[in-house]
């Protein structure tokens, strides 16, 4: 992603993990392929959000904050146009939302969230999470790990947090070489 480094990294990392996990799971190769690309274009909507939004150091205001919610969506309908599989856009589509029905965009819940975008939701916020930001310094993966526990069937799928935790941390430490590279 020229417009936006960090999401571009990020992205990255993402698909990086994304293929850990679908090993992890013994996903055959088309499962593996759909969720490595939705976990790399999970944010692909963002290249329409402003780069003030994308690049602001504090706080959004609530205006900032829908607009940014909006990536989801917007990401999903430029992959539509582009003939995309079905469960690629669902990842970018379902990411945000959470087993509780509390995310976004649609307020889903529980089954109603397609497997691979409740796959690419752990993987995200752990990348969140042990990534420093201007405003915070990530957390160490252990922290990462306890926080994807402690939200376990709230936020985020408990089965799916369960398989991405048993995975040993220093196959998950590749995730930022795998970054480095273009």
């Amino acid at each position: 992603m020229a417009k936006d480094e960090v999401t571009y990294s990020h992205s990255l990392r993402l698909g990086s993990m994304a293929k850990i996990m679908a090993n992890h799971l013994r996903f055959d190769e088309e499962q593996k392929e759909n969720l490595i690309i939705g976990c790399c274009l999970h944010d692909y909507g963002k290249i329409f959000t402003p780069e003030k939004i994308l690049h602001k150091e504090s706080a959004l205001t609530s205006k900032e904050w829908e607009i940014m919610k909006r990536h989801p969506v917007i990401g999903a309908r430029l992959l539509i146009l582009e003939n995309v599989e079905q469960e690629i856009i669902d990842v970018v589509k379902y990411h945000h939302e959470r087993i509780d029905g509390k995310g976004y965009p649609y307020g889903l819940k529980g089954d109603e969230i397609p497997n691979y975008s409740k796959i690419c939701s752990i993987i995200d916020s752990y990348d969140s999470m042990v990534s420093n930001r201007v405003y915070r310094k990530g957390l160490t993966p252990l922290q990462a790990r306890e926080e994807l526990m402690k939200h376990s069937g709230t936020q985020f799928d408990e089965f799916y947090v369960r398989e991405f935790v048993s995975i040993p941390q220093d196959r998950l430490e590749s995730r930022d070489k795998i970054a480095l590279r273009r």
